[in-house]
């Protein structure tokens, strides 16, 4: 018995000497400024010691392991020699034949890891993502005027809360689109042309990765031509025209169609009013995903995104609108929780604006500021339980 204990327990008693190193180290980097260095030192050991623990063993990864696999063996997308009967792909290989289920882009830039220590490799230059997008919250959260101190304090957060650490361990679009939206964010400020070409850019590349990233990133990268004199919004109208088509074509030559095998433009309206419902109140209150279970903290920021709105700039409130699109869309969708994922997956692109929202509030010294504080412990908790359990 106390073997089997041992057993089911060491990947805490691992976890909990990882944190006791971590803790006193990280806040002594963050209190110098070294954000990138304190959440390395986290998210790096844990993209290492993942595939030790775990299989691919639901979601999208392992299709993305075996697109890398066909770059890799046969130079080609062509994954018919890939799948066997019983892979852990599973029917999924099955469905289509020349045309791929989802886009690789995300197997083709997290492709140099893999080919340098396979799965590993994979996921530890997702776990650099996770850090270069803690950076850029960080840098733009300075730009916003967020004191230092404040600033250090939501960096630790996102290390020590859902769904930062989960999404830098496992191989999903999302936290590659929500590092390529906090860079757009910080490219909106750049006064050179070169700025407002490279958010067009990264606006490209998030949505021909995956088509539903777009309705984020487009809005926020439009922001860096908004406001610049008549000449400088058409020209980022056409240029923004010419990405967003270039990243539909992107979809339709190796998936058939943008929105991949089973969704048309048909299928994001809305016609059932229960089921939107639903969706709204499962995103936030579902006791198996919703934000209220797995990351209560995500929820206060969520009901203080006006702050944000009010103190952001063009940028933010082109985000903010974008997310409220991306829920939108939901509302038709049975698969609102984001099918065999993490919960709120298709929330986590909007990361940056969750945390720049902690950021307005504890800047801020809004009154019920100290009743978000009491969340702390369970936002950990879950942070814990979905690392070392899921």
């Amino acid at each position: 018995p106390l073997r089997l204990a041992a057993e089911r327990h060491s990947v805490d008693l691992a976890l909990a000497a990882v944190l006791i190193a971590w803790v006193p180290a990280s806040w002594r980097w963050l209190r110098q400024g070294r954000v990138g260095r304190a959440t390395a030192a986290l998210l790096l050991p844990l993209a290492l010691a993942t595939p030790h623990l775990t299989p691919p063993m639901y979601g999208d990864e392992p299709y993305h392991l075996r697109i890398m696999e066909s770059l890799i063996g046969d130079g080609d997308l062509d994954l018919s020699n890939n799948l066997a009967g019983d892979d852990l792909v599973g029917d999924r290989g099955r469905v289509v034949s020349e045309r791929l289920l989802h886009s690789p882009v995300l197997a083709v830039l997290v492709l140099p890891g893999f080919t340098a220590a396979g799965r590993t490799g994979a996921l530890v230059l997702l776990a650099m993502v996770g850090v270069l997008l803690a950076g850029l919250i960080a840098s733009r959260g300075r730009r916003l005027g967020i004191p230092n101190s404040r600033i250090r304090w939501v960096i630790l957060g996102l290390a020590l809360s859902y769904p930062l650490a989960t999404y830098a361990t496992q191989i999903w679009v999302e936290l590659p689109g929500a590092a390529m939206i906090a860079a757009i964010l910080l490219l909106s400020g750049a006064s050179s042309p070169g700025g407002r070409w490279a958010a067009a850019g990264l606006a490209l590349l998030a949505a021909a990765m995956k088509t539903r990233l777009g309705l984020i990133a487009f809005p926020a990268a439009a922001a860096s031509w908004w406001r610049r004199g008549r000449v400088s919004t058409i020209v980022g109208a056409l240029v923004l025209g010419g990405a967003a088509v270039a990243a539909l074509v992107v979809g339709w030559v190796t998936m058939g169609h943008p929105f991949g095998a089973f969704r048309r433009v048909v299928h994001l309206v809305p016609v059932d009013p229960v089921l939107a419902v639903k969706v709204v109140g499962g995103l936030a209150f579902d006791p198996a995903g919703g934000l209220a279970f797995t990351a209560p903290l995500l929820l206060v920021a969520a009901a203080s995104f006006g702050l944000l709105w009010r103190r952001g700039e063009s940028a933010e409130r082109a985000m903010l609108a974008g997310g409220l699109v991306t829920v939108f869309a939901l509302f038709h969708s049975p698969e609102w929780y984001g099918g065999g994922a993490p919960p709120a997956r298709y929330l986590v692109p909007l990361l940056p604006a969750f945390a720049l929202t902690w950021g307005m509030l504890l800047w801020r010294r809004i009154r019920w500021r100290r009743l978000a504080e009491v969340l702390v412990v369970p936002s950990v908790f879950m942070w814990w339980a979905l690392i070392t359990r899921a």
